[in-house]
């Protein structure tokens, strides 16, 4: 299995919800420019827009799907003309919605896992139960998924590439290089949140709450320490918030506590 897609299935498990770069660097990642000085950095800030179809919504299967559908749609859109301004390349990603587990990418759905994406289709998956979808706050939800496509950004620029093929000198190691690729998932995820928070966050419980609950959902309370710090997962996902612009979402150059 890729590396990368371990990982995400690994983020991806349920955690305990609730119904910078300056410092010492324990493993460098060195002689990858792609991960390192990857052009996506300097593609400048997103332009501020708006998404027709509002907030997510769990109101119920229908409404989550429709809603889901229409946030997967401005992401497209949004990462679309900003690749294009920055002469990128993009491809848009699909975007299937189960109400049941169902195989995916060739392979049997994983037992806990609530989304998932293929790299080889372009395509990611999320499953809207009422056992967890359901029953879990929106604003969660609207970071999840903007995360998940930012792993479809990764794809594409390379990054995902990259990072499957970095040597690691054991699990420490290893472990961090899976942070550093989850945090700036939410990096990427907060700088489009940020640029269309107007609409997206309208009648949600607003910015401080979102981030308060990813500090509570770190690798404190999960298995295994594949996504940060609930601290460091706020601290990331803030940054490319109040920034917009990519160019901060550099963590495979953040020191090592900042990727704790």
């Amino acid at each position: 299995m890729r590396k990368s897609l371990s990982l995400l299935a690994a983020s991806l498990l349920t955690a305990v919800l609730i119904p910078g770069t300056a410092g010492a660097l324990a493993h460098p990642v060195r002689d990858t420019p792609e991960l390192t000085g990857n052009s996506l950095y300097g593609s400048g800030k997103l332009t501020s827009s708006a998404c027709s179809g509002g907030a997510l919504s769990t109101e119920s299967s229908a409404d989550a799907k429709r809603t889901l559908h229409a946030l997967w749609q401005c992401m497209n859109t949004s990462w679309s003309r900003h690749f294009a301004r920055a002469g990128l390349r993009f491809e848009p990603a699909r975007l299937v919605v189960l109400t049941k587990p169902a195989r995916f990418c060739d392979s049997d759905w994983e037992k806990g896992t609530h989304s998932s994406y293929c790299a080889e289709t372009k395509t990611a998956v999320v499953l809207v139960d009422k056992k967890y979808y359901l029953r879990t706050r929106e604003i969660y939800h609207v970071q999840f998924v903007a995360g998940l496509h930012s792993r479809h950004l990764q794809e594409l620029t390379g990054i995902a590439a990259a990072f499957d093929a970095l040597p690691s000198g054991g699990k420490s190691e290893l472990s961090e290089q899976y942070r550093r690729y989850s945090l700036q998932q939410d990096c990427l995820a907060g700088a489009f949140l940020g640029s269309v928070w107007k609409t997206v966050g309208r009648g949600g419980e607003g910015w401080p709450a979102l981030l308060d609950l990813m500090k509570a959902n770190g690798d404190e309370v999960r298995e295994g320490r594949y996504n940060g710090k609930g601290k460091n997962i706020a601290h990331w996902l803030d940054r490319g918030f109040k920034s917009g612009d990519p160019g901060s979402c550099n963590t495979w150059k953040a020191s090592s506590a900042r990727v704790a």
